[in-house]
């Protein structure tokens, strides 16, 4: 099961970096409502992926990332993911039944914001990232 969770954030960690790398190119301005969108996609992850390691929460859901740190912050909110994917494979962690729900709900935030990213844009009249041929490490 854990497997699958695994693939997904995979993907999800690309198609992400791909919105990122999409919305920052050509140095446009980007919109705020768009910022705080992207933003918030980045925040649930960090607030959901730090809460499963019980770490620290760094930032809160509508705090608005600058620019520059969003690709760090969305590298680093996969490794967390990863961690905790190593910590139940390894059988460090055990009783996987609590975290399932928590990495639906991760997915389903992910989905959630990245549709409202694409509304935004249409909104703005900017261009959509063709998502069809993503790239999975």
């Amino acid at each position: 099961m854990l497997d699958f969770f695994q693939q997904r954030f995979s993907y999800i960690h690309q198609l992400n970096l791909s919105w990122i790398n999409h919305l920052k190119k050509n140095d446009r301005n980007i919109p705020r409502d768009v910022k705080l969108v992207l933003s918030r996609l980045i925040n649930s992850q960090h607030i959901t992926v730090r809460g499963i390691l019980d770490l620290e929460i760094e930032s809160e859901s509508d705090d608005v990332q600058p620019e520059m740190y969003w690709e760090s912050l969305e590298r680093d909110n996969f490794q967390q993911w990863m961690n905790v994917f190593l910590q139940f494979n390894q059988g460090i962690r055990e009783n996987i039944e609590w975290l399932t729900p928590l990495l639906f709900k991760a997915l389903h935030e992910n989905a959630l914001y990245i549709g409202q990213l694409k509304l935004l844009l249409v909104q703005h009249e900017i261009e959509l990232f063709d998502e069809t041929m993503i790239r999975v490490d």
